[in-house]
């Protein structure tokens, strides 16, 4: 590190992506421990002994996790957004600690494939997935691994390197966000529900079929759990070659995605998914509520105008993604 940064002295990286805003940034800063001691101190922390974790005023910028690893390491946890991220390592670099433009994963962050092999592990494992957790409701459960796993280790020695279960994978979506696919008839109100659920125009909404030439993608939070969102163009028994393309590539999509929202109104029936769309977990949902009953069975019902059923089709795709219950045993995170 010394030869790539030049002389020796406190210095710090981005340990998480610097380009994308997440739930918490990961901020790394290691050197000698009184010059560390000194560098913290200017940057407003103050004084965070080795092992302590607590909650500081991070260089004026921001309210943050700071983790005091050990006498040479220390991690600044503010909020992940841009310009926070921007505005702190300005100031790292206005009070002398040198920022080293290190790829994300280059330094110093572990093998997160291994299973831990201590419970000390298990904590600083916890610090690093936090540092890129994409849901809210990911941050409480992964505090609470720790007390969990020590528990868990009481029992069973070997604990840590059982096979991981469904849960586990399940609620890996809490990390890394889920895809959700749209998939309906043109102009039947799969854009204003986007919207109504982005809280913003993310989507073109008009009366013209194939308004949506090519699928929108955009992050949303579904009660605490952050999934990737594709609303995809309307699917017409004769479409144009363009929109024809856009749909086979929404198509294709859709077999890779962790949950299919089936769409139909009072007036249109739900498109046939065939025979390759036949593994992937479907909800069924009714747009346009506000304009009668229709005759198809639905799992929910929307009115994107009214508000009608929106919170219960949040509530419906979260545990279909993540389950109904978060708080079992320990999660294998890893």
């Amino acid at each position: 590190m010394v030869d790539e940064l030049g002389t020796a002295g406190v210095r710090a990286w981005l340990a998480t992506p610097g380009q994308a805003a997440g739930a918490i940034a990961l901020i790394e800063v290691w050197g000698a421990a009184s010059e560390l001691d000194a560098a913290l101190g200017r940057l407003g922390v103050g004084v965070v002994r080795a092992g302590e974790i607590r909650v500081r005023g991070i260089a004026g910028v921001d309210q943050g996790v700071v983790a005091r690893v050990d006498e040479r390491t220390a991690w600044l946890m503010p909020h992940g957004g841009v310009g926070v991220v921007r505005a702190i390592l300005e100031a790292c670099e206005r009070e002398g600690i040198a920022v080293a433009a290190f790829a994300h994963g280059g330094h110093r962050v572990g093998d997160s494939a291994r299973a831990p092999t201590s419970i000390e592990e298990v904590e600083r494992r916890v610090l690093e997935v936090l540092a890129r957790a994409s849901s809210p409701l990911a941050v409480d459960l992964l505090l609470r691994q720790p007390g969990l796993w020590r528990e868990e280790l009481a029992q069973d020695p070997a604990a840590l390197t059982r096979e991981q279960t469904p849960r586990d994978r399940m609620l890996r979506r809490l990390i890394d966000p889920a895809l959700v696919v749209v998939l309906g008839a043109s102009n039947i109100g799969k854009s204003t529900l986007t919207n109504a659920l982005a809280g913003r125009g993310v989507s073109i909404v008009a009366d013209e079929p194939g308004t949506t030439r090519d699928h929108v993608g955009v992050l949303l939070d579904m009660g605490g759990l952050v999934v990737r969102w594709l609303d995809t163009p309307g699917l017409r028994e004769r479409p144009t070659a363009e929109e024809a393309m856009a749909r086979d590539a929404a198509m294709m999509l859709a077999g890779q995605a962790d949950l299919l929202i089936v769409a139909s109104d009072p007036m249109t029936a739900a498109p046939g998914l065939g025979s390759g769309l036949a593994n992937v977990p479907v909800v069924r949902v009714g747009l346009r509520s506000d304009l009668g009953k229709g005759n198809e069975e639905v799992d929910v019902a929307v009115s994107a105008r009214t508000g009608e059923g929106v919170a219960e089709l949040v509530r419906v795709v979260r545990e279909r993604l993540v389950g109904k219950e978060l708080w079992g045993g320990a999660w294998r995170f890893w």
